[in-house]
């Protein structure tokens, strides 16, 4: 196994039952995957559980794995589809405003898409403004900024184009650039 392996050589050398290609994938994915939880369910709790089975779920699933897209396509499309689940199953949860004070949005403030939105003191607006966009329009922002995903494979993610994807994320920043600019509290 080689320093420079893809993601895609990786998972088909776990396939194959190489242990340590899994603990790459692992350690190379983990944080992203655990802050898009976090940040679509809203709370520690749920989204450590689903962190855990989306990883169970990759693992269960691997025979099946054929790397015909990128592997964060089809990690983030077992995600989105385990996330959807939970929430159909907990309708209040989209119901939630109000998410536990462990979801950091700083470091989504460093992306060059919202980079120009964000002061220290905004941290909180943007949590809210974020939390307050449509769900498609939410997850594509997550998918792009904290997975670094290409406008395809969110497009894969969430089974759209990627004209689609392009205009969520063009009515997501538009929105985002107005609440900070304004001072409504319910944006």
């Amino acid at each position: 196994m080689k320093l420079n392996d893809s993601d895609e050589q990786l998972m088909l050398l776990y396939v194959a039952g190489n242990v340590a290609a899994f603990e790459r994938l692992y350690q190379k994915h983990k944080g992203a995957l655990y802050r898009f939880c976090l940040r679509q369910l809203r709370r520690k709790v749920r989204a450590e559980e689903c962190f855990q089975e989306v990883w169970i779920k990759l693992i269960n699933s691997r025979e099946n794995y054929q790397p015909s897209a990128l592997f964060t396509t089809y990690l983030y499309r077992i995600a989105q589809n385990h996330v959807i689940d939970i929430l159909r199953k907990d309708k209040k949860l989209l119901q939630e405003t109000e998410l536990d004070e462990e979801v950091d949005y700083y470091d989504m403030a460093q992306s060059d898409m919202v980079e120009e939105l964000i002061a220290e003191d905004k941290v909180k607006k943007l949590r809210l403004a974020i939390e307050s966009l449509p769900a498609e329009q939410k997850t594509a922002m997550l998918l792009k900024v904290d997975a670094g995903m290409s406008l395809e494979a969110i497009g894969d993610v969430l089974n759209c184009g990627r004209e689609t994807v392009k205009s969520r994320l063009r009515y997501a920043t538009a929105k985002l650039k107005v609440c900070l600019e304004t001072n409504d509290e319910t944006c």
